[in-house]
């Protein structure tokens, strides 16, 4: 290959690279983009007593429009139970360096809003999706609950989406944006 085309497709993948890592709105103020995370953990906490769950779902190049590589455990609950839960967003693209982005979501609050949905359990549900707020009052979720019916049984999914507020407002946060940051299902069992 000659060094002009050489040249050519050097500067085609670094803009694909820049295109990537941007928002997609380029009027959007510095500092605003969406973040990078690699990996999302759910750790689901009984509110009578146990040990926690915790589960975790990787995806090494971020978790952006092709699913994620693995969920390293499946979050087994008891019926009838209750639970507190917690969600954390990382970046780990540099395994030495590996970054919390939860702190970020926490302080861009008003920017933020984790979403939880369950499907395929019958009597599973998140009745309180946010145990959070954020600065305006509006809900965070990065604290969460779920809560098993006495005669839930089976298997079925915890869907994290979260919602980034760059371009409208998040005003009382009860609707996603058209902007995400991380959406991942973790399995979940009920027995």
């Amino acid at each position: 290959m000659n060094s002009h085309v050489r040249s050519i497709a050097s500067a085609a993948l670094i803009s694909l690279i820049g295109v990537a890592a941007c928002d997609d709105d380029p009027t959007a103020p510095e500092g605003n983009d969406q973040e990078l995370i690699t990996a999302v953990e759910v750790t689901l906490t009984p509110v009578a007593g146990g040990a926690a769950l915790v589960s975790t779902i990787t995806d090494p190049d971020g978790l952006g429009p092709l699913p994620p590589e693995a969920q390293d455990t499946p979050l087994a609950l008891e019926a009838g139970a209750t639970y507190t839960g917690t969600v954390r967003f990382l970046d780990a693209s540099d395994p030495d360096d590996v970054e919390d982005i939860t702190l970020e979501v926490q302080e861009e609050d008003d920017e933020h809003r984790v979403f939880y949905t369950v499907t395929g359990l019958t009597g599973v549900e998140v009745p309180l999706a946010s145990l959070d707020l954020d600065g305006n009052g509006a809900p965070l979720g990065l604290s969460f609950q779920v809560v098993t019916g006495a005669t839930s049984g089976g298997a079925g999914s915890l869907r994290v989406l979260l919602s980034h507020f760059d371009d409208e407002p998040k005003g009382d946060g009860l609707a996603p944006s058209d902007e995400t940051d991380a959406d991942v299902s973790f399995t979940l069992t009920v027995g």
